[in-house]
């Protein structure tokens, strides 16, 4: 966020290629860790965000008087449309808090967390971004803990194409090989080439 004079890394990627592990590494190495999965989970908490779920999801949504985030999932992936209009109802809470998260910390540097970056249009507030992809095997196997991987097909057909968002990224890795050391040795080299492209004001645009 170039206005506020901290440096904003987006850190985005296909399900299940591993960029929570790149969060974690840019936090080792001083960043502010933002993570958008879990600043969601807390706005679905919000008595507005609830109803408005549930007027358009329906009742069953709701379980104990809390959103069913499964449930909802469900509904939202089913199609393209459930899935805008549930961006539409959250994410500009979402990116709020997000603001105000960065906003309120004195620390210079931020990694944010967002599997959504592009389609929510948080890119637009990153000073770079990072995509972490990996080969489907390897997704597969990850995703097993998770979901089902026709699950998360369903998912990535409501997302922006893989091919787009390469061609949007400042950097890209290959997170298929579980190397030691390999993370680290990656985000060092991110790391150096963000300082070598601070002086330039402005990076490609959508």
């Amino acid at each position: 966020m170039p206005k506020s004079g901290k440096i904003t890394i987006g850190i985005t990627g296909e399900i299940g290629a591993g960029k929570t592990t790149y969060t974690k590494e840019f936090r080792n190495l001083g960043f502010l860790p933002v993570y958008t999965d879990k600043i969601a989970h807390e706005i679905l908490k919000i008595s507005e965000v609830k109803s408005l779920i549930r007027d358009y999801f329906g009742k069953d949504i709701i379980k104990k008087s809390e959103i069913d985030r499964k449930k909802l999932a469900f509904k939202a992936f089913r199609n393209k449309s459930n899935w805008k209009k549930l961006l539409e109802l959250t994410h500009p809470c979402i990116l709020k808090e997000i603001d105000k998260i960065i906003k309120c910390s004195a620390n210079k540097y931020c990694a944010i967390d967002a599997p959504l970056l592009f389609e929510s249009g948080l890119d637009k507030k990153c000073d770079f971004i990072l995509l972490v992809k990996a080969s489907p095997d390897i997704r597969r196997k990850r995703l097993l803990k998770k979901m089902s991987w026709q699950e998360a097909e369903k998912r990535t057909s409501c997302l922006m194409p893989i091919k787009d968002k390469l061609r949007l990224a400042d950097f890209v890795v290959d997170n298929s090989k579980n190397e030691k050391g390999m993370v680290k040795k990656n985000v060092q080299e991110i790391w150096l080439g963000i300082q070598n492209k601070r002086s330039k004001t402005e990076r490609r645009s959508v």
